[in-house]
């Protein structure tokens, strides 16, 4: 297979009432449109983003010569069949990281999830089933990789460097939460060569993406799971720690997520991050589903 190239996606959101049409990914060879059989929902909503960024997912897929590890490639039609295709926990860590993006503000204004523009991979842990949440870490599990625009691109890196003085370029949910330098140890996820995280945990939001999207690493294949060929320069990963092991699987049942990694009340992922973050609307079903 040869080396994918993916640069800005276009979504047309103006169809009719019965379907919106959005484009596929200008890449190897593949410049069909993909008819998604939902109605239009508000743009500016949480509901409408998330159906926005499912039909970029959709869009993505029908590229793809064979299925990704969550099962899904260009044997789904819908973003219906999409949804329902992805295991319990797989829309969990969807469900969650939009609403944190979407939460989360730039010094404009704007959200950050606004300025997510293609989703390439949705996936919990490893081995998930409709009744089994799989693995709760793992480095290429329960995380999101997609496409951010050059704007939030700029943003982080501003935020990165100003390691969270004020005003702050990127703020997070909470009153007084913000995002800014990563502090993990560990540092960015191969082959991302940055990394911001929110100031606040349990669970604390984490990316990864490119300093430079004109460098040489930044251009070459993304290698990464599902995703090897990949070539994006914008491209973005997204997880969510709920524990001081960095396990990241919201369907999990965690202990020690409290201050200092101290082990506190038995609570699942989701029930951490509502606790904390507020409804992020787990029973979301896409429009006209």
């Amino acid at each position: 297979m040869g080396t994918r190239h993916v640069w800005l996606l276009a979504v047309v959101a103006c169809g009719s009432p019965s379907g919106t049409t959005v484009d596929a990914p200008q890449h190897a060879g593949s410049d069909a449109a993909v008819s998604i059989d939902a109605p239009a929902a508000d743009p500016a909503s949480l509901q409408g983003e998330r159906d926005r960024l499912l039909a970029t997912y959709l869009a993505y897929l029908q590229t793809v010569s064979a299925p990704q590890s969550n099962g899904l490639g260009n044997n789904v039609h819908s973003v219906c069949e999409l949804w329902t295709g992805l295991v319990p926990s797989s829309q969990q860590v969807f469900l969650t990281i939009t609403h944190r993006l979407y939460g989360s503000r730039l010094d404009d204004a704007s959200r950050m999830l606004d300025h997510i523009t293609v989703v390439y991979r949705i996936v919990s842990g490893e081995n998930a089933t409709a009744t089994a949440a799989g693995s709760c870490g793992g480095g290429e599990f329960n995380r999101m990789i997609m496409q951010e625009d050059p704007n939030l691109h700029a943003k982080q890196v501003l935020a990165n460097s100003h390691q969270g003085a004020q005003p702050y370029d990127i703020t997070d949910v909470i009153a007084g939460g913000y995002w800014r330098d990563s502090h993990d140890v560990g540092g960015p996820h191969a082959p991302f060569d940055l990394s911001d995280e929110t100031n606040d945990g349990a669970p604390r939001g984490q990316t990864q993406y490119f300093k430079d999207p004109a460098s040489a690493v930044a251009n070459a294949p993304l290698g990464r799971q599902d995703l090897m060929t990949l070539v994006d320069p914008y491209a973005l990963e997204m997880d969510q720690d709920y524990d001081c092991t960095h396990n990241s699987n919201p369907a999990c049942d965690y202990i020690f997520y409290g201050t200092a990694c101290a082990p506190v009340a038995d609570l699942l992922g989701t029930q951490i991050y509502s606790g904390k973050y507020g409804d992020f609307a787990p029973g979301y079903v896409p429009t006209g589903c």
